[in-house]
């Protein structure tokens, strides 16, 4: 289940995902038409028919809440959703919101996964990107968060930041490294058009690494943690404890249906998308009606299952063509391409992504899926058959035609 929280006390530079914000809403009253939502079809057998393995609190910025808020739906899910006995909960954050009443409140609910957007600990290149704490802040509370011992601690950071640098980004490392953390993302800056740093770089008044800089940074942090023991669980995630599982994330690249509530909140069912609705009052007028207030809902797809398949092994840095397509031979040129320019560990049918094919995984993933999406439509595998019967078919009549001018020209 994924639990859309649409509010922020800032607006981040770099953040394409901000909405409304915090001071001028009434969060209690959205907290009471969410659990209006969720009551709708928390009955169904939908959402009765197997367990819940995970639910996750995203944004927006879910910490931003009052204590006790959040909680609320938690202790409504225990109460009412068939929650595995290890089921994930996460709550996303900044790590100023988390004092000791929210983390107290948080945990007696039955939380047991914090995920922390830092970004950076660089004090100046934070205050440029519209982050209020400080470095020994930082450090600070998540070693007071840790002390709990009693979630799974993770932390978010970015690379290709403005004014980044390897010393810089290695200082970052080092202090994730140092801290009590069961997990952290290593995340590219994706410079979003809408986004008031994204502007900056068009004015030229603000200048990131380049895309090879990038790549450099992402080699620089997986070949760290490998070294410190850490395990590298999906491209951007890595766990430092048994207690880090990844959960939410890995399940949705690997297609299961997940339930979504909130404004703006998406989810999937059956193979068909959905969205709730990004305007606040749409979302509270449709719930007044006794309404799921949809906003958008795709058709089911004709995509396979391979998709999943595709997504869960990018995720994994393997994919075995032999499971997604049976036309499998015909990607050996690609891959012996991918294979010299270094993308790949290995020639075989079964790929091993390198860290620089972890790194571009996202340009492969689309890559492999537009040519399975092809070689897996029977249509267009045909048309394929038929264009090469036509050109066999052209090519004998060509001979046909060569060997009878020939003789024309020379009867003996």
């Amino acid at each position: 289940m994924y639990i859309h929280i649409p509010f922020c006390d800032i607006h981040c530079q770099f953040c394409g995902f901000y909405q409304n914000p915090l001071r001028k809403f009434n969060t209690e009253n959205y907290i009471d038409y969410l659990l209006k939502e969720i009551s709708l079809e928390i009955d169904n057998k939908a959402m009765q028919s197997a367990p819940i393995h995970a639910i996750y609190f995203g944004g927006g910025t879910p910490s931003a809440l009052a204590s006790g808020q959040i909680a609320r739906v938690i202790r409504y899910f225990k109460q009412h959703a068939p929650l595995a006995p290890d089921c994930e909960i996460t709550i996303e954050g900044r790590i100023s919101d988390f004092d000791d009443e929210r983390v107290d409140s948080y945990i007696q609910a039955g939380v047991n996964r914090f995920s922390i957007g830092v970004q950076t600990f660089n004090t100046q290149i934070r205050q440029r990107l519209g982050r209020a704490s400080t470095e020994e802040q930082i450090i600070k509370n998540f070693e007071r968060i840790a002390a709990r011992d009693s979630v799974a601690l993770v932390c978010d950071l970015m690379f290709g930041l403005p004014d980044q640098t390897p010393q810089t980004w290695q200082r970052d490392l080092d202090i994730a490294n140092n801290l009590p953390l069961d997990g952290i993302d290593l995340y590219p800056l994706n410079l979003l058009p809408t986004t008031p740093l994204a502007k900056g770089v068009e004015n030229k008044r603000i200048e990131i690494p380049s895309v090879t800089d990038k790549c450099r940074f992402y080699h620089q942090g997986a070949e760290f943690f490998a070294k410190q023991g850490w395990v590298h669980l999906t491209n951007a995630h890595w766990a430092k404890t048994s207690r880090e599982r990844n959960l939410y994330n890995f399940l949705i690249k690997q297609g299961s249906n997940f339930f979504a509530f909130g404004s703006c909140a998406g989810g999937r069912l059956g193979g068909q998308s959905f969205m709730i609705h990004r305007d606040l009052n749409q979302y509270y007028t449709q719930l007044d009606q006794g309404k799921k207030p949809i906003m958008m809902l795709t058709g089911k797809p004709l995509i396979g299952e391979w998709l999943y398949q595709l997504q869960a092994g990018i995720e994994k840095g393997r994919i075995d063509l032999t499971q997604l397509t049976q036309h499998y031979q015909l990607f050996e040129p690609l891959i012996n391409q991918w294979h010299q320019v270094g993308l790949l560990q290995n020639t075989d049918h079964c790929l091993l992504l390198t860290l620089s094919g972890r790194f571009w995984s996202s340009n492969i993933l689309q890559a492999l899926q537009q040519l399975l999406l092809q070689l897996n439509n029977p249509e267009y595998i045909e048309l394929q058959q038929k264009m090469a019967q036509e050109k066999r078919t052209t090519g004998s009549q060509q001979m046909m035609s060569h060997s009878a001018i020939k003789q024309a020209k020379d009867p003996h």
